[in-house]
């Protein structure tokens, strides 16, 4: 049979057995901890590789800030033509006007 656990906890062992038990950190948790401290007129900008990243932070900063925050992207100059999974994006986060 199985286990009931709360949310966190089963939150908590996933992330432990995604980064193979490293107790690892997610490549995305600088950028919240920076992104944490905006102001209400700062921006957040930064460049990621491929739109899988920029999914990958999106999710990351709605899973853990709860709403907060909104993430908005563009290939950056010269990458129109480059397939999105490779392509170079410049990410920002704005605070959500709530």
């Amino acid at each position: 049979m199985g286990d009931k656990i709360s949310k966190d906890e089963a939150m908590t062992e996933l992330s432990q057995l995604r980064s193979g038990g490293r107790g690892g950190v997610s490549m995305f948790a600088p950028m919240l901890d920076d992104i944490k401290d905006l102001g209400e007129d700062e921006v957040f900008t930064d460049t990621v590789d491929g739109y899988g990243r920029v999914s990958g932070l999106r999710r990351y900063i709605d899973d853990n800030a709860k709403g907060e925050f909104e993430v908005k992207s563009a290939k950056t100059p010269g990458q129109e033509d480059v397939d999105q999974s490779d392509a170079e994006y410049k990410v920002f986060v704005f605070r959500s006007e709530e």
